[in-house]
């Protein structure tokens, strides 16, 4: 990778092995999202557990794409900020999905929570609350009974926004995802520190770190570390809404660990 210009920023593009394993990544995301629509469309039904899944679906591929924006324009180094992102994103779709019976009133908590936070809100005005409250209701309408009468009582009983929104259901990410492989777990240590603004942390994704340099430079070795990552849970957000929606396209993601993933992955392990 070259920088093309000395007097202005530098853009390093991708090397081919890590553009391809990102494009395909996104393909096998836009797949899945766009069949889990038409599913739904189909039927003309859809879930909270849909509605959910799409949404947070859809920030991690604009994350994962963004992570790439800053590793070919030098800012690598802020890459964890948004890796650490989706982990969090990660431990919500366990949150949603984990027990099957209740993915529904969870779906409305994830919908839900911060709609209920502005209803109460004092800056709401009189016009934003009924907006508010007419979207509620249509949340708690696609319930069955029993789940609408748990929401309804999460309603009434709501004071202050909760830390997370799967509490109490779910403690926090970080013991979501201490039932997750222990690659997961690593990784989630290992990002908090860059999130929080430790020392070590500061350094994780910075091929010079003594360098102490303000402006856009190529970092090789930490691009492939973040573009790898970014793609290892872009695809285990995507399988999980493969799996969970039923779209079939599971060979698609075996396809992507094991030709595409998996052979970098072992390169930036030899780092």
């Amino acid at each position: 990778m070259e920088n093309p210009s000395e007097d202005g920023p530098g853009y390093w593009l991708l090397p081919k092995d890590l553009s391809d394993l990102h494009d395909e990544v996104i393909e096998y995301s836009v797949l899945v999202q766009t069949g889990a629509a038409r599913k739904q469309e189909e039927k003309q039904h859809f879930p909270l557990t849909h509605s959910a899944l799409s949404s947070m679906h859809l920030r991690a591929i604009l994350i994962h794409r963004a992570v790439r924006t800053l590793c070919e324009f030098g800012w690598t180094p802020v890459a964890p900020i948004l890796l650490r992102t989706l982990l969090d994103i990660i431990a919500s779709c366990r949150a949603l999905t984990v027990d099957g019976r209740n993915s529904e009133y969870m779906g409305f908590k994830y919908l839900g929570t911060s709609l209920i936070q502005f209803l109460i809100g004092p800056a709401m005005t009189p016009a934003q609350q009924q907006q508010n409250r007419e979207q509620l209701e249509n949340l708690l309408s696609a319930l069955t009974p029993e789940d609408r009468s748990r929401a309804e009582q999460y309603i009434a009983g709501f004071t202050k926004p909760p830390a997370y929104w799967y509490n109490p259901e779910q403690a926090s990410p970080a013991k979501i995802l201490s039932t997750a492989s222990p690659e997961l777990q690593h990784a989630y240590r290992a990002l908090s520190g860059s999130t929080h603004g430790g020392f070590i942390g500061s350094a994780l994704f910075d091929d010079t770190p003594e360098a102490a340099q303000v402006n856009p430079r190529e970092h090789p070795r930490r691009t492939q570390a973040a573009i790898v990552m970014s793609s290892r849970l872009l695809l285990d957000i995507t399988y999980i809404r493969d799996v969970i929606e039923a779209i079939g396209s599971t060979d698609y993601y075996r396809h992507i660990l094991n030709d595409l993933f998996l052979p970098l992955q072992a390169s930036v392990g030899r780092e």
